[in-house]
């Protein structure tokens, strides 16, 4: 295509903008409704997976070691712990330390543990946090065969409720999107449709005294392009400022969730809107027009 033919039909593909603004702002409407909602959805979709694996990141074993062990045994433990595949931090907890959390958790009520520092019945132990929840359930195994742990604890039942719940949210999740999208294009695609069939006449008239299929084409796809390039642009501002609205509403009122960063949030929906608003634009009009040219 030369510079000059582009500029063309440019110009008249923004000039078509102007010409048909009420079939054009019947689609960008459509448009910007429908990527509201999967901007929406997709925002929501991240955080539940943000919460989920920051839930999971946080789970941990604990490897309870027997109290007659040596310096020497202790620091073994540790580094054959290190050496297990999967295995991402190890912390030692002394019976002190131990204790002294003990008390925290306990807060007010800290004074039914007085006396206990001489006589401390606290087990000293290693923390265990792992790469990935799939592997806490082989590395505890291994920590139950090593010499000198005497108990091996980490919610076995929570953690495989956990994996299995995060499988499910997410392969959901992806099927709602996908039907989200499905819907989507079916609903854009028929709006640009629309806004080609209002000017059929106009088509026809150019088929007819010459103009080549692509000649016909390229300003309504152009047309098509900005429409969804304006109602992904306005759809993102307007879920940025929802979400930011809501995050903070969130975190305030319920401080046990810990949401996803307003600015991961919005790279993922700009990248997401734009790409997608685009494409259904380009693509709508490209496949509406297409059965006008068969004059």
């Amino acid at each position: 295509m030369r510079f000059r033919s582009f500029r063309y039909f440019l110009r008249e593909g923004i000039s078509n903008l102007t010409r048909n603004k009420l079939m054009v702002f019947a689609a960008l409407m459509s448009v910007t409704a429908t990527l509201i909602i999967l901007g929406i959805f997709l925002s929501v979709l991240l955080n539940i997976d943000f919460i989920l694996s920051n839930v999971e990141s946080k789970m941990e074993i604990k490897a309870f070691l027997k109290d007659d062990l040596t310096t020497a045994d202790i620091d073994r433990i540790g580094n054959e712990i290190k050496n297990m595949e999967g295995v991402k931090e190890v912390i030692f907890e002394s019976k002190q330390e131990a204790l002294e959390n003990f008390k925290k958790q306990l807060g007010d009520r800290q004074d039914l543990l007085a006396g206990l520092e001489k006589n401390n019945p606290m087990p000293q132990s290693y923390i265990v946090k792992v790469d990935n929840p799939n592997y806490l359930d082989d590395v505890a195994q291994k920590l139950k065969t090593l010499s000198g742990v005497e108990v091996v604890k980490y919610g076995k039942d929570v953690a495989e409720k956990l994996i299995g719940l995060g499988r499910i949210v997410r392969v959901i999740g992806l099927v709602i999107i996908g039907i989200l999208i499905l819907i989507s294009v079916f609903i854009i695609f028929n709006t640009i449709k629309l806004t080609v069939f209002a000017r059929r006449r106009e088509i026809n008239i150019m088929k007819y005294i010459g103009a080549t299929d692509w000649f016909i084409k390229w300003p309504f796809i152009i047309e098509g392009t900005f429409i969804g390039l304006i109602g992904a642009i306005i759809s993102f501002i307007l879920i940025s400022l929802m979400y930011t609205y809501l995050s903070g509403f969130v975190e305030n009122k319920f401080f046990v969730f810990e949401l996803m960063s307003s600015s991961d949030v919005f790279k993922y929906n700009l990248f997401f809107l734009l790409a997608f608003g685009v494409l259904i634009g380009f693509t709508g009009s490209l496949l509406s027009v297409r059965k006008f040219l068969r004059v």
